[in-house]
């Protein structure tokens, strides 16, 4: 029933409306919101349990009768992880025919793959649009979106939520921030969306040569620091507001108010619980969709670690927050190049001559940029030189689009060299590290 009446309230009080769809957001008893989610998990889980191969095996492993499914507890350990989805054939996850399909945009190795219909990717666009326009856009408002394009699918629901709102909007790819500089008075933007790191770039040659008139801009896909934030906001005069989300999530999963103290959650397409929180209550993040019937995930370990705030928001949205990423429960190292796992370290240094088994990369930041930073040891008496011209030789060959992103000044490389056994530890090294504060 609940589920009935969210559909009537769309169609029949919402409508098209991004604005009503706002107010609705903004307005709705936290009470209700859980009702309508408990109702949408249960029917999520059993449209699933009868069509999605992948989920099928799980529970007659488990010994868990679908019928006796009502809340993610009662799942006890079924979960569905991004090994599920690096390591199965699409079939096992799709509950029928596909209209899209997006990738993630990890550095190395093969991406997961996520499919959705036409339906799925104007409902997400429209949940967007509504939280830009609780943000200040609107339709008389100018928009560039710089997300890489391809296969990313945050320019493309980005794009359509503009359109939702009725306002001017070009999604460009990821440019050169020089290209994009070029052109905001030409257009006359006053809206930029893009990556924290890329915005760097692009405020590093608005300080130069002047500002134009900016009055918001939106982050989201990498690391967005203090740091950077206070300086993008100081050159441009201008709040930046941050998005959370992924490709498995179908773009956006949260958004910040002005505040600037959380995400606040879209709690009516989603299931979210933190899994074995600490006594701050931070746990990785896990989401199930509540709305999607193509790919459906039922509780995705996203491998975020993070908290919900439960406390109020000063702003008055009764949507709960989920607080800053603290870190991962795997080794990836969210950064300007990319997301980075060690794998792919390991493949840039792979056949360069001269150095050692003994290696380590570390992310630090140097003012207001990431900076990876190679630690290694040369042996044969080779020249530091030729060990750097040959990393970045592999970088630019072997990942073009992390290369891409050192062109764009996303990050900067460095490298230490060391004698022999310098590097080496009495236990395993570890060969990614993050050293970055705050």
């Amino acid at each position: 029933m609940l589920t009935s009446l969210r559909q009537f309230v769309e169609q029949a009080v919402i409508g098209d409306s991004v604005p009503r769809l706002a107010r609705l957001g903004k307005s709705l008893p936290p009470a209700l919101i859980r009702r309508i989610q408990e109702d949408g998990f249960r029917k999520t889980f059993g449209y699933a349990a009868k069509r999605q191969k992948f989920l099928a095996r799980k529970l007659q492993a488990a010994g868990i009768q679908p019928e006796r499914v009502r809340r993610p507890a009662d799942l006890g350990g079924v979960f569905t992880t991004p090994e599920d989805l690096l390591s199965r054939p699409p079939e096992d996850f799709l509950c029928r025919e596909p209209q899209a399909v997006f990738e993630t945009t990890g550095t190395g190795g093969e991406p997961k793959r996520v499919y959705f219909d036409y339906r799925e990717l104007e409902r997400a666009a429209r949940y967007e649009a509504a939280a830009l326009y609780e943000n200040g856009v609107r339709p008389e408002d100018r928009v560039v979106c710089a997300f890489d394009g391809g296969y990313w699918i945050s320019s493309w629901v980005t794009f359509s939520a503009c359109r939702a709102i009725g306002a001017f909007s070009s999604a460009v790819g990821k440019p050169a921030p020089r290209e994009t500089y070029s052109r905001l008075g030409l257009y006359r933007y006053n809206v930029i969306v893009a990556d924290p790191t890329w915005l760097v770039s692009l405020s590093e040659i608005a300080e130069k040569e002047g500002a134009a008139p900016v009055k918001l801009i939106l982050a989201a896909g990498d690391r967005m620091t203090d740091a950077y934030r206070n300086y993008i906001q100081e050159v441009w005069k201008a709040p930046v507001i941050l998005g959370y989300g992924s490709t498995e999530m179908g773009g956006g999963c949260g958004m910040e108010c002005r505040e600037q103290q959380g995400y606040h959650l879209d709690e009516f397409n989603f299931l979210f619980e933190i899994l074995d929180p600490d006594a701050e209550g931070y746990g990785e993040l896990v989401v199930t969709t509540l709305g999607r019937r193509v790919m459906p995930l039922i509780r995705y370990r996203v491998r975020d670690v993070a908290r919900v705030i439960t406390e109020p928001c000063s702003c008055g949205v009764t949507l709960r927050r989920l607080s800053a990423v603290k870190g991962r429960r795997d080794e990836m190292v969210v950064m300007g190049a990319g997301n980075l796992h060690p794998a792919i370290l390991e493949n840039v240094l792979h056949n360069v001559e001269g150095i050692s088994p003994n290696w380590q990369v570390a992310v630090r930041q140097e003012g207001l940029h990431d900076v990876l930073e190679f630690r290694m040891e040369l042996t044969d008496g080779i020249e530091a030189s030729r060990v750097e011209q040959a990393v970045r030789q592999n970088i630019e060959s072997r990942y073009p689009e992390m290369w891409a992103n050192h062109t764009c000044g996303m990050y900067r490389l460095a490298f230490r060299f060391h004698r022999p056994g310098a590097l080496a530890q009495g236990r395993k090294m570890r060969r990614l590290v993050d050293e970055r504060q705050g």
